[in-house]
């Protein structure tokens, strides 16, 4: 972590130890739920750590603080600079503190995994995919309480044990995907499917 281009996280953020959400304005990824946790989280901490928010723009985003009631005094503690080229992705999961990844559903979830690669502790969903993906170590939380999603970001904060037991995990968990071995248990399949 100490070799992050900070030229890089800073065409984004002004600092690294952030969480990082990639959101869109698609209702799956739950957007409107992460802001109102955003909002617990920083009644709670210390450190009130900034939040990245990719893929929303500012008028997308006033749009939920209004419709949720939250209001716009965290927007101080929000970024938000619209589309994150794929190239600096990895920079950024490694840049940031944890990434936040509390969708509603998913079909795989490959951020997910990239985040893992990079021993960034993810909070996720623990609906459709993302209790398979994440495996059993995982930070699961019901996606539709905010309030679970503040609690498991706290806790990251506040456990530095966790913390480092997740960015472990995250490691080692990532090892288990990769696209050889996609293409090798498709060939199985394929295989068995002509004996």
């Amino acid at each position: 972590m100490d070799d992050i281009d900070m030229q890089v996280v800073n065409r984004y953020i002004p600092q690294k130890d952030f969480l990082f959400f990639l959101g869109n304005t698609d209702p799956k990824k739950n957007a409107a739920r992460v802001l109102k946790a955003y909002r617990l989280y920083l009644e709670q901490s210390s450190v009130k750590r900034p939040l990245l928010i990719a893929d929303l723009t500012e008028s997308r985003i006033d749009s939920l603080l209004q419709q949720e009631g939250i209001g716009n005094a965290l927007k101080q503690h929000l970024y938000y600079p619209g589309y994150i080229r794929n190239a600096d992705l990895a920079t950024l999961y490694n840049a940031a503190f944890a990434f936040l990844y509390p969708s509603l559903r998913e079909s795989f979830g490959i951020p997910l995994v990239e985040a893992m690669a990079c021993g960034t502790p993810v909070i996720t969903g623990n609906t459709s995919s993302m209790p398979e993906v994440g495996g059993p170590g995982i930070l699961a939380i019901d996606p539709c309480r905010p309030e679970e999603i503040a609690r498991a970001v706290l806790r990251l904060e506040n456990e530095d044990t966790l913390y480092r037991r997740q960015r472990k995990y995250g490691l080692l968990r990532a090892r288990q995907f990769s696209w050889e071995k996609t293409a090798d248990e498709l060939i199985q399949v394929y295989r068995s499917l002509f004996k």
